[in-house]
């Protein structure tokens, strides 16, 4: 084990050798650059791989070598070799032994190690936590929902595919200097005054958006079709880190590319687990059912269930949507099978994704359908050249926010905002994207 941390550390004999880091250099040699913010406190940052956690950690070690932190008080370490949560331990103690002062400690992918909740633990609750900055990465929730580390001194925070509002940052350097009346609205009314102040930016935000369409929140897709188009590598990235994933928790791979197969061909309809699992012959509705959950620990996507407006109680048992995390995703699978998604239906997975990283959200179906119940929004998605206040369904919701193409407008009687989706979006700034920066 220590001879695999010296090779993943060469700034230990050389403080310049993280510049020599791949993931480093491509970091600071993009323009404009995606940055991280480093916060010294402990945390799990969980999200999906090829996202950028890694390159995360590698620059925070820069930035702390900058800082004038010893080179040889920081540790990085790649787990995916590892076999359970004792060698976690033993790799950190190791370290700690050969330091003195603060240390830093930064464990990469930690969640497929059997019991890493346990190292996690140990290490928190031993007399060395006081002299170590922990930082853990993982690409699978699943852990979490059984320990949520009660009583110790760590933040459990998301790290996900960048959203429409870092992605127009990239972009176009101008719409980073905006300034909206209301910078975390909750209302239709707050929401169309902010559209009113990005309005003379549409173009750049549909330019944006048109980009985030096809290259989703992944830096490595975002830079490569910016300079042209996006790489089969890329695209055969995300299979591995999503699918692959799937098989290295002991599920089947065929199962679960036939239900990414039966929900691209029914993307964003509303499905029963019966009705896929007879569909897609796979047996029992209890495995679609397993199979769904799972994606949503491995970020593959997310279940959208219906709500009882009038006390907000979810309906598992009813129909669901389903809609991957990102349009990248999306894309990928859409490659794979040769299936074509309909625009609009890959538009609503987007707004959904946004509102889902803010609320709780759901959708309503009764003699209406509401696409999306987010918090106290209503939220209908026509991605069609005109829309009118009719387009909302008049159904029990006060606060509605219809999202167009184009059309701008605020119906005062019905409390109705209508609203270009890059507007709305542009709007919606996630704690999981506060982690990074562009420059």
């Amino acid at each position: 084990m220590e001879e695999l941390a010296v090779v993943q550390n060469p700034w230990w004999s050389d403080a310049d050798a993280i510049y020599l880091d791949d993931k480093v250099k491509r970091a600071l040699s993009r323009e404009p650059k995606l940055l991280y913010r480093f916060e010294p406190v402990n945390k799990i940052l969980i999200g999906p791989r090829q996202v950028g956690k890694t390159t995360y950690m590698k620059l925070s070690i820069a930035h702390l070598i900058e800082s004038g932190v010893n080179p040889r008080n920081i540790m990085y370490f790649s787990c995916d070799l590892l076999r359970d949560y004792r060698e976690i331990v033993s790799v950190v103690r190791s370290f700690l032994r050969r330091t003195t002062g603060k240390a830093y400690v930064f464990l990469d992918e930690v969640t497929f190690v059997d019991g890493w909740e346990r190292a996690v633990k140990f290490l928190l609750d031993s007399p060395l936590a006081s002299r170590m900055v922990l930082q853990v990465t993982g690409s699978t929730s699943a852990g979490l929902k059984r320990e949520s580390f009660p009583g110790r001194e760590i933040k459990v925070e998301e790290f996900l595919p960048l959203d429409f509002r870092l992605v127009a940052f990239v972009y176009r350097s101008r719409v980073r200097k905006i300034k909206l009346p209301h910078e975390n609205p909750t209302t239709p009314r707050e929401f169309y005054e902010n559209a009113l102040e990005l309005y003379p930016y549409l173009d750049d935000l549909y330019g944006a958006f048109d980009l985030y369409l096809n290259s989703g929140g992944y830096p490595r897709a975002i830079y490569e079709l910016l300079a042209g188009e996006i790489s089969p590598e890329t695209y055969e990235m995300v299979y591995n880190a999503t699918v692959l994933d799937v098989v290295k928790l002991g599920r089947s791979e065929r199962i679960a590319l036939s239900l990414i197969l039966g929900l691209l061909r029914r993307y964003g309809d509303r499905v029963s687990l019966n009705s896929l699992a007879k569909e897609l012959e796979i047996g029992s509705h209890v495995t679609v059912r397993d199979y769904l959950e799972l994606f949503e620990e491995l970020f593959i996507g997310r279940n959208y269930f219906q709500v009882r407006l009038h006390d907000m109680t979810p309906l598992f048992r009813r129909e669901r949507k389903f809609y991957f995390l990102d349009p990248l995703l999306v894309r990928t699978f859409s490659r794979l099978f040769g299936v074509a998604v309909d625009e609009s239906r890959v538009v609503e997975g987007v707004v959904g994704e946004h509102l889902s990283r803010l609320f709780p959200t759901y959708y309503f179906y009764g003699s209406k359908e509401v696409d999306f119940i987010a918090g106290n929004l209503g939220v209908e998605v026509k991605w069609r050249k005109s829309v009118s206040s009719s387009d909302f369904p008049r159904v029990g919701i006060r606060n509605k926010i219809l999202l167009s193409k184009a059309d701008l407008d605020f119906v005062e009687p019905r409390n109705l905002a209508i609203i270009p989706v890059p507007l709305f979006l542009f709007q919606l700034h996630s704690a999981s994207s506060n982690l990074a920066t562009v420059s």
